[in-house]
């Protein structure tokens, strides 16, 4: 048994709507993601919506033990490619056939939202019925109100499509965002465990979860997200301060994780941050961008009771220019100097196989590494974590090549040469797999099937890796995200020349297209 607290409890009986909320991945995930704590507390605040949560492995929900196919719409959450074979586990285990064609009209509506049902929600279509894209708060009232208007929503689809940004492979969508961080939606009663067992405690621990913003703009060129989601929107601190109140109140949490794009972006940061403390608040903090990271921010996350930052340089000096991410060296060895002077631990993100890379790139980043390692006080200060870079649809970037021989041959060279006890490196061939799963299209759903019930060959993953071209004709291509083709294009190019764009919001507009 689980014990939660803030679970909403409803008659099912006395309720129109059953809606199920999956994770297709841990409980720690889960419940460290704000997207499926506002789902389930939007949809909650619906007087005839029950939504109960179902995380993976399970295909019951764990507020009555209702099976998948007891609701009437059963929607996930998208968040990483790798976890497309979970959702069919899930589907199988509440008592669903997988694949759409498959499902009766008295069976639920299937549908997904989040990251990458926004991007690239191709290679699920034959399992999903309809994809959410963008902020579900903007979505979903209308999506409500159109389901509540059809008598049989499986048979009456296309009827969906009224409402902005829903998308059914073979129709055009836009993605629809919250423009206006007032008319955010913020859950305030979270849900969260009360647990010593390690696997379930969330990824922030004990914490209320509070967003600051939503959306970048700093233009990496490899970031799915900073394209997907710009521009940058803040929530204003008077709001963050009285939210992270009444959270107090409704959950007892005292340790507050600031969630956002780009959180240290945020223009109050070290005023939120010292607010927070003086009412007695704990903060902590996902990665920080070392552009905005200020010593003031690190003494009071410190005081805070924060032990570890996590930056991430991503490459070289020279690589950097390339993904448009224009921090020197003398950037990261200042901000790695003040937290070792604060005691902080520090994690290091780097990325491998970014366009233009060389072995000489390598052998600098090497030279880097060892140059930050000399910095750290003791041994156990320094964790560095090594990531295969993955070309991603909607992004720059979404033209490169996903070279595996090249990728292991790097990854083999860098762990010869580092002595770092904590060097960890992501896996190269399931790297290989986010990247077909993340640009590939529909013909992906005979091995996202097969990967449900096996592992699957590596071979057969090799064979499957697409590569696109500048002037081909992209899966994703009836998706619109708000960000110019000919803008993604012109950032390409420029990377190849090693040219950087300036961040808009310092050097002015650069006509992506997101603000007309």
């Amino acid at each position: 048994m689980l014990l939660e607290h803030n679970v909403v409890v409803k008659d099912p009986l006395k309720i129109g709507l059953r809606f199920a909320s999956c994770y297709p991945n841990l409980y720690r995930s889960a419940m460290s993601s704000l997207g499926f704590h506002i789902i389930y507390d939007f949809l909650n605040h619906q007087d005839d919506v029950y939504c109960e949560r179902v995380v993976y492995p399970y295909g019951k929900s764990l507020e009555t033990g209702s099976p998948l196919k007891d609701f009437d719409v059963v929607g996930f959450s998208l968040q990483y490619e790798q976890d497309y074979p979970h959702v069919l586990e899930m589907l199988r285990e509440g008592g669903l056939n997988i694949r759409k064609r498959d499902r009766g009209p008295d069976d639920p509506l299937v549908i997904a939202g989040g990251p990458c049902a926004s991007s690239n929600p191709l290679p699920m279509s034959d399992f999903i019925d309809l994809f959410l894209v963008g902020d579900g708060e903007v979505i979903l009232p209308d999506f409500l109100d159109k389901l509540g208007e059809l008598d049989n929503p499986r048979r009456e689809i296309d009827a969906l499509l009224d409402v902005e940004g829903v998308f059914i492979p073979g129709n055009e969508a836009k993605l629809v965002k919250v423009e206006d961080m007032r008319d955010a939606w913020r859950p305030v009663r979270q849900v969260f465990p009360e647990t010593d067992n390690k696997d379930l405690i969330p990824a922030f621990g004990k914490s209320f979860l509070l967003e600051v913003s939503r959306g970048c703009a700093r233009g990496c060129r490899f970031c799915m997200a900073g394209c997907l989601y710009r521009p940058r929107r803040e929530t204003d601190i008077k709001t963050l301060i009285q939210t992270a109140e009444e959270g107090r109140e409704a959950t007892g949490l005292n340790k507050i994780a600031l969630i956002g794009g780009a959180v240290s972006d945020y223009s109050h940061i070290e005023e939120l941050c010292s607010e927070l403390l003086q009412r007695g608040f704990q903060v902590t903090t996902p990665s920080l961008r070392i552009e905005s990271i200020s010593r003031d921010l690190l003494e009071s996350l410190k005081e805070s009771g924060l032990r570890t930052i996590t930056i991430a340089p991503e490459s070289t000096w020279r690589l950097r220019k390339v993904a448009n991410k224009p921090i020197t060296d003398e950037d990261i060895r200042r901000t790695m100097e003040t937290a070792f002077a604060l005691n902080f631990n520090v994690k290091l993100y780097f990325l491998i196989g970014l366009p233009t890379e060389t072995q000489d790139d390598l052998q600098d980043l090497l030279n880097l590494i060892r140059d930050l390692e000399v910095m750290a006080p003791h041994r156990d200060s320094l964790r560095i974590s090594i990531n295969p870079f993955i070309p991603k649809p909607h992004t720059p970037f979404q033209w490169t090549k996903f070279n595996l021989k090249d990728i292991k041959a790097r990854v083999n060279y860098l762990k010869k040469h580092t002595k770092n006890r904590h060097f960890k490196v992501e896996n190269p061939n399931k790297s290989l797999m986010q990247y077909v799963l993340s640009v590939g299209d529909a013909d992906l759903a005979p091995i996202i099937e097969e990967s449900s019930h096996k592992k699957v060959p590596l071979g057969d993953w090799k064979k499957l890796t697409p590569h696109w071209n500048l002037d081909d004709e992209l899966p994703w291509k009836d998706l619109d995200v708000n960000i110019d083709d000919e803008f993604l294009e012109d950032e390409y190019k420029k990377a190849l020349n090693g040219d950087l764009t300036p961040w808009c919001e310092t050097f002015g507009c650069y006509h992506c297209g997101v603000c007309q």
